[in-house]
């Protein structure tokens, strides 16, 4: 039973319904259930809560278990090291936020002994209780009562003034009350500088970080998760030693915040001690907050560039699709020549042969005759052309050479490649073609890329592909897992075919796994196929829970069962023919009649049963003969009169596909080698905070040419109307922000993955 604590607490941070959140966590804890089949198949008891609402549900009730875990920790280490008070205790009770918690818990870590506890050891305690207050002079205090102090540990008045204020220092430091305080001026008004090391230029790519060298942003706006991605380049940059960093804040406010909390820093009789106590403790203070800071600007820049990542991947995944046509995928080569792969319409490998169209053999015709042939003997409707090296020549000559493409009977398209060449060398790569070389698997990739992208993405680690920004600098398992349930999440948004499937594809589903997975593929293999949903019940490991979860997202078309080719849960099949046996009819012609499904629509009573999400979904699978939410492919041209980036001119209009989204803004690939860059701020004629309000991965756009950068391999694009160009000749002077911005040109270069 979740207790009614963590449901308030996850209710105050999420600010949804308490009955959502209560069933909710009832069926992700209570009854292990997976948050595809709870956002799809349990929406009347979430009120119909979306995958991220009920992500965020779990990942709050997990943040709580992981503070809660720690609070029993401490409290088990303080008992048991008899330090632990009823007020202590009572306090670490009281305590909701990790940082407050680890500030108290500070002074009573097990660890070496400090210089404060030693002097206490050593019988200065008292010492240090009077100097806060007495109010003798500082020179009375040292010859009238550190004398009383000295023993065989502290020999002088020396070893007692450094005792003392050891002691004062550690108390300063340590108190809760106060560094709460500092911390939240520390957020509020806080500066973070960084500037290049006097070794930097000795370090490969150190100018990188130029933009860096002088820079300095308030800790506040760079806590925003529309700006943190800045942090990710000057840690990188702080990691390679090319960048020096702190964090400043005016001594004044720190000073005046510790003279309220410990009066006796304001007594003046006792300077110059005092003066020099608050300072060394004031820097303790400092640099403990900053590490700390530092630690929260990276979790909230890996929380955005997560986000970032998450969105990304996830409209790269649910793209259009070609579906059931015969493709030639071509992964092109120079002076190994282009791979050819054909596969049919089930995704299916055929065949694979190379062509040497290029440089140093330049085997036009006999290649492109050999290309045409294959075209006509086995009908073969796109031909997908890999986008690396040589791309954009291979696919120039196709249209140029084959005739069944210049009368459009067969279409071209170019496919992106990232993490083809991971595949190709990868385990699963190898299972599924293990006698054929790694450009040939690359090749039917780009195929199967272009029939199914989701099928064929879903077989690639996530950070491969090729979308987001400085993956590599996140924190690796919060990625990993983020990652995961997009995938997991569009797997099972689109559902398989039980029969096509392959065990990559298989194991997203919601409960399957990877065994689980192979298992089902195993027995498909050795029967022939499923012809209904229940035979999944005699596959190996493949128990009862696991069906419940899993067998919604898994359809079988020509199968014993109409529904079954449908997103409609079994659990719901026997309402269905209860009514259709009330209608005088059978269930396979329910599926094919609008009428009879009308009338189900308007059927209140069952409307009842089912309740009213359920109801309406259940209509919508029954309307959707293909029952694949993705749009279907479109093939999209860029300019043809374009080769490279000499070619681009100030004010050209240019087609293009948006290929990845930062936060500040959008990259877009135009035709050739270089893609270009709409900034956040060239995406519209109004205001823009969020490039992913305007655009996604995939998007189509015409973009006009702001700027072209030569030197630097750099093309500017606007979507603006009416927005002035600059000239090709001219360097035009740019904002240091923007200058930022523009220098991840270089930055996402490192997450490219080249064949």
């Amino acid at each position: 039973m979740i207790s009614e604590v963590i449901i308030s607490l996850i209710q105050n941070k999420t600010s949804l319904a308490k009955k959502s959140i209560t069933n909710t966590l009832k069926l992700l804890v209570e009854e292990d259930c997976t948050i595809p089949f709870i956002t799809r198949y349990r929406k009347e008891m979430t009120d119909g809560l979306n995958e991220v609402q009920i992500a965020d549900i779990q990942k709050e009730y997990e943040q709580i278990l992981t503070f809660n875990k720690r609070k029993e920790y401490i409290l088990k280490s303080l008992k048991e090291n008899d330090k632990l008070t009823k007020d202590l205790e009572k306090s670490i009770h009281s305590i909701n936020d990790l940082a407050s918690l680890e500030d108290l818990y500070a002074p009573y870590k097990t660890k070496r002994k400090t210089k404060g506890m030693l002097a206490i050891e050593a019988g200065l305690q008292p010492l240090a209780d009077l100097f806060k207050t007495t109010n003798l002079r500082i020179s009375d205090l040292k010859s009238k009562e550190f004398p009383k102090f000295f023993n065989d540990k502290v020999k002088n008045e020396e070893d007692a003034l450094a005792g003392m204020m050891s002691i004062l220092i550690e108390e300063i430091a340590q108190d809760v009350d106060l560094k709460s305080t500092l911390r939240a001026i520390f957020q509020n008004s806080s500066t973070l500088w960084s500037e290049k090391t006097k070794k930097a230029e000795e370090i490969k790519d150190f100018h990188k970080y130029k933009d860096y060298f002088e820079f300095s942003q308030p800790l506040k706006t760079l806590r925003d998760p529309k700006a943190s991605h800045r942090y990710l380049a000057i840690r990188r940059g702080m990691l390679q030693k090319v960048l020096k960093v702190n964090i400043s804040i005016d001594d004044e406010i720190f000073e005046n915040e510790m003279k309220k909390h410990f009066n006796w820093l304001s007594n003046s009789k006792l300077s110059p001690v005092v003066d020099s106590i608050r300072k060394l403790a004031m820097k303790r203070i400092h640099l403990s907050l900053e590490l700390n800071m530092m630690s929260e600007l990276k979790e909230v820049a890996d929380e955005s560039a997560i986000n970032v990542f998450s969105k990304n991947l996830k409209d790269l995944l649910l793209q259009p699709y070609l579906g059931p046509k015969t493709v030639l995928g071509i992964d092109p080569g120079v002076r190994t020549g282009c791979k050819i792969a054909l596969i049919d319409q089930t995704g299916k490998f055929l065949l694979d042969t190379v062509i040497y169209p290029h440089p140093p053999k330049n085997e036009v015709n006999k290649s492109m005759e050999l290309v045409s042939k294959i075209i006509e003997r086995f009908k073969v409707e796109f031909i997908a052309v890999g986008n690396g090296t040589f791309g954009r020549e291979t696919l120039a000559l196709l249209k140029k050479n084959i005739e069944s493409i210049k009368s459009a009977k067969v279409k071209t398209v170019l496919v992106n490649e990232d993490g083809a060449s991971i595949y190709s060398a990868s385990e699963i790569a190898r299972k599924e073609f293990p006698d054929k070389d790694p450009t040939v698997r690359g090749a039917i990739s780009i195929a199967r890329r272009l029939q199914d992208p989701l099928a064929e993405l879903v077989k690639i680690d996530p950070k491969s592909i090729g979308v987001g920004q400085y993956q590599h600098d996140i924190h690796q398992a919060k990625l990993k897992k983020s990652l995961e349930s997009v995938v997991e999440f569009c797997v099972n948004f689109v559902g398989v075919d039980l029969n096509t499937a392959s065990s990559s594809l298989l194991s997203y589903i919601s409960g399957v796994g990877p065994k689980v997975a192979e298992n089902i593929v195993k027995k498909r293999e050795s029967s022939g196929g499923f012809k209904s949903r229940e035979e999944l019940l005699k596959v190996s490991r493949f128990s009862e829970k696991i069906y419940e979860q899993a067998i919604g997202f898994m359809r079988i078309y020509e199968g014993k069962n109409p529904l079954d080719a449908t997103f409609i849960h079994p659990e719901r099949y026997k309402d269905i023919e209860n009514w259709c046996d009330q209608q005088g009819i059978e269930v396979t012609l329910l599926i094919k009649s609008s009428e009879e499904i009308n009338k189900l629509e308007k059927d209140q009573n069952l409307k009842n049963t089912l309740g009213d999400y359920t109801h309406k979904d259940i209509i919508q699978s029954l309307r959707s003969p293909r029952q694949d939410p993705r749009e279907e492919f479109k093939t999209f041209e860029f300019k043809d009169d374009i080769s490279g980036i000499n070619d681009i001119k100030t004010g050209d209009f240019l087609p293009g596909l948006v290929t990845n989204i930062t936060k500040f803004g959008a990259f877009v690939d135009i035709g050739i080698k270089e893609n270009g860059l709409i900034h956040v701020s060239q995406m519209s004629n109004e205001f823009i905070d969020d490039p992913f309000k305007v655009l996604k991965i995939g998007q189509k756009v015409k973009a006009k040419v702001l700027e072209v950068d030569l030197e630097r391999g750099r093309i500017s694009l606007t979507l603006k109307s009416g927005e002035k160009i600059h000239s090709n000749q001219k360097k035009t002077k740019k904002s240091p922000l923007r200058n930022l911005e523009n220098n991840a040109f270089s930055g996402l270069k490192n997450f490219k993955i080249k064949k």
